[in-house]
C-alpha cells in the first residue's frame, strides 16, 4: 500500500506543479484576450443582435461635431421618436429618409416603405428642440415599433462624444 500512496502522491504533485498552473494560465490568457476583443468598438451587440435596427448615427461610443446628425437607420415599416439629452425631439425636426427617389420627407406624411431605407435623422440647428449638442458626452434614446403594431414599442440607448 505504501507504494500505492507513493505513486498517488507523484501524480499529485506533477497536477499541482505543472497542470494547474499552466491551465489557470491559459484561463487568464483567455479573459485578457476576451475582454481586449471586445472592447474594439467595432460592432454594438445591441445593434448586431436586432433584425430591426441596421445603425444608430453617431456610433455609440464615437467623437462628432456638435451639429452632427443624430438618427436611427430601420429597417422599412417601422417608425420611430428621439431623445436627446433627455429633450423629446418633435416629429416635425425628424427627417425621415424613406427611399432613393424621395429622400426627404416630414416625419408626419406617409412614406415608401417599399425600399430599405428608413432612417430618422435629427440635425441641431439654432431654434430647434436642441440647438446643439453639448460639449463632452451625449445619449440619446430611441423608442421604435413596427407600423402594424405601434403598442408594440423597444427602447434603445447609446451616447457619443460631441467636440
Amino acid at each position: 500500500m505504501a507504494e500505492n500512496e507513493v505513486k498517488e502522491n507523484e501524480s499529485r504533485s506533477l497536477f499541482s506543479k505543472v497542470l494547474g498552473p499552466l491551465m489557470v494560465t491559459v484561463g487568464i490568457v483567455g479573459v485578457i484576450l476576451g475582454f481586449a476583443l471586445s472592447s474594439q468598438d467595432s460592432t454594438d451587440i445591441r445593434v448586431e443582435g436586432n433584425p430591426v435596427i441596421e445603425s444608430l448615427l453617431p456610433e455609440p461610443g464615437s467623437e462628432v461635431l456638435r451639429q452632427s446628425f443624430v438618427g436611427i437607420d430601420l429597417i422599412s415599416g417601422y417608425e420611430a421618436e428621439l431623445v436627446i439629452n433627455g429633450v423629446p425631439i418633435p416629429p416635425d425636426q425628424i427627417n425621415v429618409l424613406r427611399d432613393a427617389d424621395n429622400p426627404r420627407e416630414s416625419a408626419q406624411t406617409s412614406g415608401s416603405f417599399g425600399s430599405t431605407l428608413n432612417r430618422f435623422l435629427y440635425q441641431p440647428l439654432e431654434g430647434r428642440a436642441v440647438p446643439e449638442l453639448l460639449g463632452g458626452r451625449n445619449c440619446v434614446s430611441a423608442v421604435y415599433w413596427p407600423l402594424s403594431d405601434p403598442e408594440k414599442r423597444e427602447t434603445i440607448e447609446w451616447c457619443f462624444t460631441a467636440l
